[in-house]
């Protein structure tokens, strides 16, 4: 069979054990994923590598084929929604992407496929099982997805709390969700100035600035190591938004992700050094052998 067969049945087979799960409810778009929801419900995207065949095959394999009871059974009445991702895609496989998530791209915080993202009704990405210790053992993803679904419930109902109260009460609810360190918090949701407040007070300063403005709320001590890592990713943030330095980047990043490699924002953090920071610096790197071997054709010859 090849390789194009092998991965039509790959996808066929894919949906039908989707949506053949019992408790479980499909969406087939984005949006109506978004609208059952609603304000304080989650659904899981179940991201996969449709056209590339290793990938592809072995998530079926692992994921559906041979686990799909172990792996769903936590999903209970969480509804879900299937996301093929595509490399290079041709125009029939656009279209079957923009069928499912319209002119989105995959929301912010998923990095890699296959992946399981539990995402509000707003639209983000609150958790995921994308590292590759969990992913390689499908029992391990099925409890870290179980376990994020349930911290997700009990988190929302501190976020409901927190926003019908006020004053300190109100710090010490959003402070309490914050502890779930392996779920995002929303930035709507977030107290000044742990994000929200810095990130409106960024705009109008120039890196310098804000570097300093920076290292002095972090200097305080008042804040808990997800807040500090918040705190520099608002800063990180408003550096690539103004394009500085890539090795302040790099540097920010890799402060981000010391100060705790496990939570969510040092798990984001090392992401970055991958996703943005890397680039970045291969690309200056290029110009500058570039820019050399120009100087080097411009100079006039030896008398």
């Amino acid at each position: 069979m090849k390789h194009t067969q092998l991965l039509l049945c790959v996808a066929i087979a894919l949906f039908a054990l989707l949506g053949g799960m019992a408790g479980a409810s499909q969406s087939r778009t984005f949006e109506d994923a978004l609208k059952k929801a609603g304000t304080d419900k989650a659904f899981v995207m179940f991201c996969y590598g449709a056209n590339y065949d290793d990938i592809s095959i072995k998530m079926y394999e692992t994921y559906i084929k041979k686990h799909e009871k172990n792996m769903y059974r936590v999903l209970n009445s969480t509804n879900y929604l299937v996301v093929p991702v595509y490399q290079l895609p041709n125009e029939k496989e656009k279209r079957e992407y923009e069928r499912v998530m319209g002119k989105r791209g995959l929301p912010g915080g998923i990095w890699s496929v296959p992946c399981f993202a539990v995402v509000d009704g707003n639209g983000n990405v609150r958790g995921t099982v994308q590292a590759r210790e969990e992913l390689d053992d499908p029992v391990k993803a099925a409890a870290a997805l179980s376990k994020l679904l349930d911290d997700f419930k009990e988190q929302q109902k501190l976020l409901t709390r927190a926003e019908r109260a006020s004053g300190k009460r109100k710090e010490e609810l959003q402070r309490e969700a914050l502890s779930y360190t392996d779920l995002r918090v929303p930035n709507h949701a977030l107290f000044d100035p742990s994000q929200n407040g810095v990130v409106q007070d960024l705009q109008i300063m120039s890196i310098p600035e804000a570097n300093s403005y920076i290292r002095k709320l972090l200097a305080n001590g008042t804040y808990s190591p997800v807040e500090q890592q918040m705190v520099m990713a608002a800063f990180a943030g408003h550096v690539r938004r103004e394009k500085g330095p890539v090795a302040m980047l790099r540097a920010l990043y890799t402060e981000m992700r010391n100060i705790d490699p496990t939570s969510t924002y040092g798990v984001y953090a090392e992401g970055a050094l991958e996703i943005w920071v890397e680039p970045l610096e291969k690309e200056a790197s290029s110009n500058t052998v570039k820019s050399r071997e120009n100087n080097k054709q411009d100079k006039p010859a030896a008398q």
